[in-house]
């Protein structure tokens, strides 16, 4: 993909069949490292592993420019059209030889089915291989619309649910650093513990319109002036106070449980 066009013909095909395109080179490796030197400074503030991180784009300013990269907004363009919204981010960091791994899932667990077009970017801050527990896809699962989620514990999950398949048919969706893909809110995905040396550090961001329903968390506008009254808009970036907002952040991800 030439970063600075939105997908192909083929990509787009790909996509609405298999529910997920990739690989789509959207920023060089240098500027991939840049991003994932700011995960490890928020990683360092806080003293400790960090696997799981939610809305970070909130509050710090280099996730914020992640979340709205123009060649990851050119290609969600694509799907969704002009106006685009940010509904939440997340990252999961899988640290070299850690048994965490992500259970089979879907997104609409969590994005509500039918409340708007929506498409989340899966964007490899480091490579992100077999070895090192890449994203797993069953293609076409997206189909099958919503499947039964359990709330069940599993010892090493990084999420707190899970669906049973028939993994038979899984794909691995191999990136390299500056890399991502994109896929359905329909599709069943997940992914394998991390054997390499290196970490696996997944940023995603989920895209919709203002056609999305109400909701507790604000929203980015990203592109488009569509009037969305109904949503709490986010219209600062975040500023440059690095403990300030850690602080402002460990505050709202805590009221809004939205902590592992």
């Amino acid at each position: 993909m030439n970063m600075h066009n939105s997908l192909s013909p083929e990509q787009t095909r790909q996509y609405e069949r298999d529910g997920i395109a990739y690989p789509l080179r959207v920023m060089s490796t240098g500027e991939a490292h840049r991003f994932r030197a700011g995960f490890e400074e928020l990683e360092t503030c806080l003293s400790g592993k960090l696997e799981y991180a939610a809305m970070t784009h909130l509050y710090f300013r280099w996730a914020f420019d992640l979340a709205t990269w123009p060649q990851i907004l050119n290609a969600v363009e694509e799907i969704i059209g002009p106006d685009v919204l940010i509904q939440g981010t997340l990252i999961l960091c899988k640290h070299a030889h850690d048994p965490s791994f992500v259970t089979w899932h879907q997104d609409f667990h969590y994005t509500i089915e039918n409340s708007s077009p929506t498409v989340s970017a899966w964007v490899a801050l480091s490579n992100s291989t077999r070895g090192s527990g890449c994203m797993r896809v069953l293609p076409g699962s997206q189909r099958e619309g919503l499947l039964p989620h359990s709330d069940a514990l599993v010892k090493n999950n990084m999420l707190t649910y899970s669906t049973q398949v028939d993994e038979s048919s899984a794909m691995n969706i191999e990136l390299r650093a500056g890399e991502m893909s994109l896929h359905q809110a329909g599709i069943v995905h997940g992914s394998l513990p991390n054997q390499s040396d290196d970490k696996r550090i997944g940023f995603i961001i989920r895209f919709v319109t203002p056609r999305f329903k109400k909701t507790v968390n604000p929203v980015v506008r990203a592109r488009g002036k569509k009037a969305c009254q109904h949503l709490t808009l986010w219209d600062s970036p975040p500023g440059d106070n690095l403990d300030r907002n850690v602080s402002a952040w460990k505050e709202f991800v805590r009221a809004r449980n939205l902590l592992k």
